[in-house]
């Protein structure tokens, strides 16, 4: 990763959700990174948030935009 290569959060919600957008991204070539503070915590030893802790899916700023288009479009598809 390079200077210029910034992480910008792309999307907040459920576990679940943020594992099905991370799937779609990757068919899409869009590399991606997820973070969830409780798994984080237990990892690290001292605890976390609480259960109903949401993960964050963050993309690299030259992908934002594509990656805002494959978002509206996971969101849409639910209603």
């Amino acid at each position: 990763m390079t200077k210029n290569e910034d992480l910008k959060r792309l999307y907040t919600g459920s576990e679940i959700n943020v594992n099905i957008l991370k799937e779609i991204l990757d068919d899409n070539q869009i590399t991606s990174l997820i973070k969830n503070d409780l798994k984080s915590g237990l990892t690290a030893g001292f605890g976390g948030g609480y259960v109903e802790a949401e993960s964050s899916i963050f993309v690299f700023s030259n992908n934002l935009e594509k990656a805002k288009i494959i978002l509206n479009e996971f969101l849409n598809s639910f209603e």
